[in-house]
């Protein structure tokens, strides 16, 4: 592993991304895993096919008011997601083996997730993630109180590579439109995730992520193209319990470039994502944290769409993947990091 020194001090830069798919099992007794998302091999599994009439190549489906994150990575599969409030329970569709009627229920073991970073996202399993050959999946939703719109992501920790995971955002009431009075708003919420955590020679591991959103917008901005952009901050991770992991919350942010609105469908374009922390080290190096400038760690994308019949909200899709804080050092007190953390999240904000 490499370790950050553990003052940080925040910093702005940009960068793009480029991930590799496909899944692999942690071990060879589970069935069928193999035909998913796999190199030169034809995807002919039923449940492993992406249903052209849930989404289709990019990002963003059919449907203006839906967007997922199909097209950030290989093996966020996900493309369609429901929601029961009577049951509170989730489906997230076209996910491989994570049960034959995808439902996810809320995990009452991780009420210490919501108690201790104040986050109105609930944390989910599938239902059938005990029983081979299903995997255990791990998922973060929330549906706003206004009902203007819901957001989801999810991920697992099966497989000795990232695995199967996806996010989405759904708009559900409104055309997301906001009112021509005033140019520019800002855009205050929540933030959630799902980091799956690589490890060679060890077990993969899950993360849960807490944090806030403030997102800028300027509809008159690029000629009038419009323009977006902000910053995931307040940032605490968890383990699969809800156990919060000491030492490394608040020391990193993402920063969400500037993005183009599309004003027919009221949805934010693609645009680069980043992880910024202070100052990094490994184990063979020190770098004087008082004067050397912050370091980009994980890079990725994001977009969004607007929600409700005045644009009250804005929700979005994140996505990163590098170099991520993990731990710390119970020894030396420095942060432990690994070089392969994917973090897949939701946000939501709404304007005054």
């Amino acid at each position: 592993m490499n370790r950050y020194i553990a003052a940080f001090a925040l910093a702005s830069a940009l960068a793009s991304c480029t991930s590799e798919g496909g899944s692999v099992l942690q071990t060879g007794t589970d069935v069928g895993i193999a035909t998913c998302n796999q190199p030169l091999v034809a995807d002919t599994a039923e449940e492993c096919v992406t249903s052209s009439s849930s989404g289709s190549s990019g990002s963003t489906t059919s449907d203006p008011g839906e967007i997922y994150a199909t097209d950030m990575n290989a093996d966020l599969t996900a493309n369609g997601m429901s929601y029961d409030p009577a049951t509170d329970q989730v489906v997230f569709d076209n996910v491989p083996f994570d049960g034959d009627d995808n439902v996810y229920v809320r995990n009452a073991a991780t009420t210490n997730y919501q108690a201790a970073s104040g986050s109105s996202f609930g944390t989910y399993n599938n239902a059938s993630g005990t029983s081979a050959p299903t995997t255990e999946f791990f998922a973060v939703f929330r549906r706003s109180p206004g009902d203007y719109s819901q957001v989801g992501a999810l991920g697992s920790r099966r497989y000795v590579s990232y695995g199967f995971g996806g996010a989405g955002v759904q708009r559900l009431n409104g055309d997301g439109s906001l009112p021509d009075a005033d140019q520019s708003y800002v855009f205050t919420g929540e933030y959630a995730a799902v980091r799956t955590i690589v490890e060679s020679g060890t077990a993969t591991e899950i993360q849960y992520v807490a944090g806030t959103s403030s997102i800028d917008v300027d509809i008159q901005d690029f000629n009038n193209v419009g323009a977006v952009e902000g910053f995931i901050v307040n940032r605490q991770f968890f383990d699969v319990n809800g156990v919060e992991v000491a030492g490394i919350g608040g020391r990193d942010f993402i920063r969400l470039a500037t993005a183009e609105i599309n004003f027919d469908s009221w949805t934010i374009t693609s645009s680069t994502a980043t992880l910024q922390v202070g100052n990094s080290i490994d184990k063979d190096a020190t770098i004087d944290a008082t004067t050397t400038g912050g370091t980009q760690t994980a890079s990725g994308t994001w977009e969004g769409l607007f929600a409700g019949p005045n644009g009250e909200e804005v929700a979005g899709i994140v996505f990163v993947e590098g170099v991520g804080a993990v731990g710390v050092d119970a020894g030396t007190g420095l942060i432990l990091t690994s070089p392969t953390v994917r973090e897949t999240g939701v946000f939501q904000a709404r304007r005054p």
